[in-house]
């Protein structure tokens, strides 16, 4: 529950953080006031965050009621995510290096990757992917331990019944 606790603030930061750069210039000194709202960049970032508000509720929950199958839903999440994200950074890099190009149907640049820390985008996502992973161990130990203990509560223990002759007279 505590770790759900803290990735729903995070989820809330991004949620935030997504609001702050569609309605706010971010760049004002790099765009002169012409910054328009990428959706390319901000609506999966948007949709993501709300999705892992919500899963991040679920874990909560999941984890007050001792229910497996939503606590494996935020564990499925979190993967489907950090795939995600990587999806994005390679179509970012592919558009970036000219191998993707829609510009007639008004697809935009790149805006974090002319940056002089852009090459440190890539760390940075492969540390964040690498905490999430470490962040889904107790997670999946967690739903491990929930598998169990159901299998031990439906599981029946009868008697081994053996055959003996003797006890049947014909």
């Amino acid at each position: 529950m505590c770790l759900g606790a803290l990735l729903l603030l995070a989820s809330v930061g991004g949620i935030g953080g997504c609001l702050f750069l569609l309605f706010r210039d971010p760049f004002s000194a790099a765009t002169q006031g012409t910054y328009k709202p990428n959706w390319e960049n901000i609506g999966p970032a948007f949709v993501a965050s709300i999705i892992s508000l919500l899963a991040n509720l679920c874990l909560i929950g999941g984890a007050k009621q001792y229910s497996k199958e939503i606590v494996m839903f935020w564990v499925v999440w979190k993967i489907v995510l950090v795939s995600l994200f990587w999806a994005w950074f390679g179509y970012s890099q592919l558009k970036y290096n000219g191998y993707i190009d829609w510009r007639e149907q008004g697809m935009r640049q790149c805006y974090w990757c002319d940056l002089p820390e852009a090459k440190y985008f890539g760390l940075g996502g492969a540390v964040a992917s690498l905490v999430m992973i470490l962040l889904i161990l107790p997670v999946v130990s967690f739903n491990m331990k929930l598998k169990r203990q159901l299998r031990e509560l439906t599981q029946y223990e009868f008697a081994p019944v053996v055959y003996n002759p003797a006890n049947y007279h014909y």
